[in-house]
């Protein structure tokens, strides 16, 4: 089995629609979209994601497994998008798309990635936590779901 990482491209709307659509069937209190409101984007839209952020995605043996964006802020990089097919989980894609997060802000000389999990999604807490992440003591309310709060994380990044 082979992952191939790369970063997206306007010519790989396709697979990450595909994918995208996918996570938020899959675990639809994890994101701060919706499958519905996405299911509406048109191909334009889809293409112009990976313009405006830096998205990786994970390919293994020719199929896309697993997703990390960055969005670039004043003082660093916000994570988002963060998911991994739970049949590859375990396989390294995940790991491997967020590690190629953390290379494209350390590239553009950030301080710190940022990186927001559902209060109650214990796998991705624990997920963020082996990479080093640390929660920065910030919350917020889901977007979707009054009941459930947010938490912030982040990694600092050394020069």
């Amino acid at each position: 089995m082979g992952i191939e990482i790369r970063q997206l491209t306007a010519d790989d709307w396709a697979d990450l629609r595909d994918l995208r659509l996918a996570a938020l069937a899959d675990a639809p209190y994890a994101f701060g979209s919706t499958l519905e409101r996405e299911l509406r984007f048109d191909e334009e839209r889809w293409r112009g994601w990976p313009v405006k952020h830096g998205l990786f995605m994970a390919w293994l043996d020719g199929t896309p497994v697993a997703m990390a964006g960055a969005m670039p802020e004043p003082d660093g990089v916000e994570m988002i998008a963060v998911w991994a097919h739970p049949e590859t989980r375990g396989t390294g894609a995940g790991v491997a798309v967020v590690q190629a997060v953390i290379d494209w802000s350390r590239d553009r000389e950030a301080k710190r990635v940022t990186a927001w999990a559902v209060e109650n999604n214990e796998r991705a807490l624990r997920f963020y936590q082996r990479l080093g992440f640390t929660p920065t003591g910030r919350d917020d309310d889901h977007r979707h779901n009054a009941g459930l709060r947010e938490l912030e994380l982040e990694l600092l990044l050394r020069a």
